[in-house]
This record gives structure tokens, sequence and C-alpha cells, in this order.
């Protein structure tokens, strides 16, 4: 074979070397490119979560910006721009890589907290089941059945009569107090009787054995008409003033939080922003007050069987102070967030037992049903109420404890948003919220946590919501009430 066509063969065979060698860096470039638009994506993606999320200060939102902007601008240039060696543009695709995973982390937080704080804000219309009761035994099996009977009731809303002539053709009668109406119930005095959900429950606690010995026949649903609480321009008591208080109420309820219920934890939270001062005022459940607008005496766990403006309104009249916020849990709040938290330690005062439990003196690590047991007892105290206050105080500080983990906070955090929603209702807005954090994250302040609890001395008198009938009640310690009053005032001025 000639020269010429060696050479000819050779040069084509080098021509291809080259090709295979030139088009081995157009792939790896253009696979860079591919990253640095992916992580462009990612970047603006996690920017308007944290956005959307507002909760950051303006100043904060400006440096954030111009960094992420240059930061980015930065990424993209190293990742894409051809250089002489790789080594460049594989070192910035190890911080995207990084960054991407960080971003995306952070915007999975940031929208479960945007989420979890739209939801919170809702007008949720308070209801009340009716019940209508029979004896366990009795031949009734059907609304039906009762047409043409006597229907036995203490306090029923007119709505709700209105609703059970529709279906059945009965005449309704007016009992004295509402023990009176089960115990005559058991006893064959009378047939049939309409209570509701919260009165069912009392007549549970007061009558032994009555929830076994009856049945429920059929449910009627009723809606709180209510004015609900808010913040308003001419109250100074406001949290764009930075001076406020917000009534926690627990109901003694499990499932819907919409359902009403009596006011098992009552707890006031004073609150100013300037001072860093937070003052939690604990109310004893059986705390003997004033009804706002049924202005006779009960106890203040009954307010909740009205709706919480009720338990609002009557704890305003009781301390002479204005509240414009307010947050609404359930006991399916209480398990759920803390069995979410992995459980709890909480210090206790005593030996004791209830609900099947046995808690010793000192730390006791709780389960969520285990945490409500502790928070709920009071017979074996004492101090009764007093001391369920105090227990109740020590299940709030061990979660707060818990919650403030820096690894809890890392590893739960969505699972405790979730196991919030549905069982927490407030009226506090989104805006009022972002405020609130917007202003600590700009001064970076520490806080003073106090806790005060009213007291009183436990005693029997009659109930608006049980009538006649001589229940435990706590007279109210006026020197107490007096104090509470002056140390709420002195966080608010």
């Amino acid at each position: 074979m000639s020269q010429e066509p060696r050479r000819m063969m050779n040069n084509s065979s080098s021509n291809r070397k080259t090709n295979k060698k030139s088009n081995k860096p157009n792939a790896i470039n253009i696979l860079f490119k591919i990253i640095a638009i992916a992580f462009v994506i990612i970047t603006i993606k996690f920017y308007m979560s944290i956005l959307k999320l507002d909760l950051l200060p303006n100043s904060y939102i400006i440096i954030f910006t111009i960094a992420e902007i240059i930061f980015t601008l930065l990424m993209v240039v190293g990742l894409a721009k051809k250089h002489k060696t790789y080594k460049l543009n594989i070192f910035c695709l190890i911080i995207v890589l990084l960054l991407s995973g960080v971003y995306l982390y952070v915007s999975n937080y940031a929208n479960a907290t945007t989420e979890f704080l739209g939801s919170m804000f809702q007008e949720v219309i308070e209801t009340e089941e009716y019940y209508v009761v029979v004896r366990k035994t009795s031949v009734y099996n059907a609304i039906g059945d009762i047409d043409g009977e006597n229907i036995y009731a203490f306090q029923i809303e007119e709505d709700v009569k209105e609703k059970m002539e529709d279906k059945v053709d009965v005449t309704f009668k007016s009992g004295n107090n509402l023990t009176d109406l089960g115990n005559d119930l058991l006893n064959k005095e009378i047939d049939v009787i309409l209570v509701s959900s919260s009165q069912y429950n009392m007549l549970s606690e007061e009558i032994e054995n009555f929830k076994d010995n009856t049945k429920i026949l059929h449910t009627e649903n009723h809606k709180i008409k209510k004015t609900v609480t808010t913040s308003t321009d001419n109250s100074k008591y406001t949290i764009k003033n930075g001076i406020f208080n917000v009534y926690i109420s627990g109901i003694d309820t499990s499932g819907n939080i919409s359902n009403v219920s009596r006011s098992d934890a009552n707890i006031l939270a004073t609150v100013n922003t300037k001072t860093h001062e937070v003052l939690l005022t604990s109310i004893p459940r059986d705390y003997y007050v004033t009804l706002h607008s049924k202005g006779a005496k009960d106890k203040l766990t009954h307010s909740g069987i009205y709706g919480i403006n009720e338990t609002v309104t009557t704890v305003e009249d009781l301390l002479d102070i204005d509240i414009n916020y307010y947050v609404r849990v359930n006991f399916t709040t209480v398990i759920k967030l803390v069995d979410t938290l992995g459980g709890v330690n909480v210090y206790s005062d005593y030996d004791f037992n209830t609900q099947g439990y046995h808690f010793n003196k000192g730390y006791n690590y709780l389960n969520g049903e285990q945490a409500l047991a502790f928070s709920r007892e009071r017979y074996s105290f004492a101090g009764g109420d007093n001391q369920r206050v105090k227990n109740q105080q020590a299940v709030i500080e061990a979660i707060i404890k818990k919650v403030m983990n820096s690894t809890t906070i890392l590893t739960k955090y969505t699972s405790i948003l979730e196991s919030l929603e549905g069982s927490f209702q407030t009226n506090i807005e989104q805006s009022d919220i972002s405020s609130l954090v917007k202003s600590q994250l700009e001064n970076m302040s520490s806080w003073t946590i106090k806790n005060n609890a009213l007291t009183g001395t436990g005693s029997y008198g009659a109930t608006y919501s049980m009538g006649s009938t001589k229940l435990y009640i706590m007279l109210p310690n006026e020197s107490s009430v007096s104090s509470a009053k002056e140390k709420i005032n002195d966080v608010l001025n």
C-alpha cells in the first residue's frame, strides 16, 4: 500500500479520536448546565416559600434576597461556564447538591408552617349535640317510637325543640334541675329526657352508672350563636400594640374541636413584647363565678358549655380586663402532641394514683394518655383544684421544654404541626402571628415567664347549669383575685 493512503487512514483515525474527545466534554458541559437550571428552579421555590411564610422582618428579606441572587449567580456561572479544568465545576456541583437538599428540606418546613398557620384562623362554628335519652331496658328503640310522649328537658335551646317537633309529635316538660331529671328517668318516674352532650356527661359524673343504664335514641345538632372576641382598633391591648391577653381554654372532650364542652383548663397568658414578659395566670375549673350572658352563678368550667365567648367574657368580668384573643384545645390535642414528642418528663409534687396510672413524687416520663390523666386529677390532693392547676402548669412546662429541644424541632417539626391540626382553634390572625415572630427576630431578646394561680376554698353550691343540685365549687379568694389583677396590669403597663 502506498504511503499516501496510509497517511489518509491515519489522519481519519486521528480525527475520529479527536471527535470522541471533544464530544465527551460537550456532554459534561450540558449536564452541568442542566444541574444549574435545576438549582435555579429549586432556589426560586425555596425563596418563594420563605416569602409566603412571611415571618422574616423586611431588613432580613432585603439581605436575604441580595445574598440569594449573588450566590445563585456565582453557582450558576461556576457550574455552566467551561473552564480549563473541571475542578471549579465539580466544587460548585458539590455545593449546589448540598444546598439543594437544604433548600428542599427548609421549603418543606416553611410550607407546612404556612398551611398550619392558615388553618389556625378559621371561623369554626361551635356545635352542641343534644341526645334523646331513655332507659336501657326501654321498649323505645327509634325516634319514631316516642311519638305522643312527654319529653323532659332542662335548659334546652328553642331551635332544638323545633327540630324535634318536626320529627315527632311530642310535648316538652321542664325539670327543676338536671340531676333530678336523670334520677327520675332511672327511677321510671319519666320515660324520655332531652339533654345536651355536656349535660349527659355531667349526669354521668353525678349519677352512678348513668351511662350504663341508659341509651341514646337520637342525636340533634345545635349551632352556637356567638360573637367571637377579636382584636379591635379601639382596644389598646392588641398584638400590634405589643401588649395583649390570650385566653387558653382546654375543653374536656376528644375529637372535633368545634364541639362545645366544659372548659377544664383555664389559663390567661398576658404578654408584653416591649418588656418581653409573659405572665400565665391559671384559674381553677370549679371557680364560682358569674356567667357573663346569664347573670347567674356557676362553675367556670360550665361556661364552656355556652361557647368560648362565654368563657372569655366571664373571665373578663372576673379580672376586670380586656381579652381579645383565645386559643382552644381539647383532650385530643394533648394526647397527640405528647405522643408525637415521644413523651414528656413531668414533675409531680405527690405520689398518687388515677385512672389506672401511678405517679411518683418527682419526675415521671409520661405518654399522651398519662399526661392527660396527670393534668386532670384533683381528688387525690388536699388542695383539690389548686393542685390540679399546678399539675397542668407542670405538663405545659414539660411540653415547652421538649418542643424547644433543638433535636426535637429538627426531626419532628412537621409531625408536631400535623398533631395539632384539627384539634386547635384560635382567633389570632396569621398576620398577627407573623408580626410577633418578626418582632422577636429583630431584637432576639430573652423572655421572662412567670406563673400565677388564683386560689379559693372548696364548698358546695347550686349552679346555673345544674339547677338546685349542690355541686362542688371553689369560692374565690378575693385577695388572690386582687393580686392577680395587679400582676396582670403590671405586665400590661
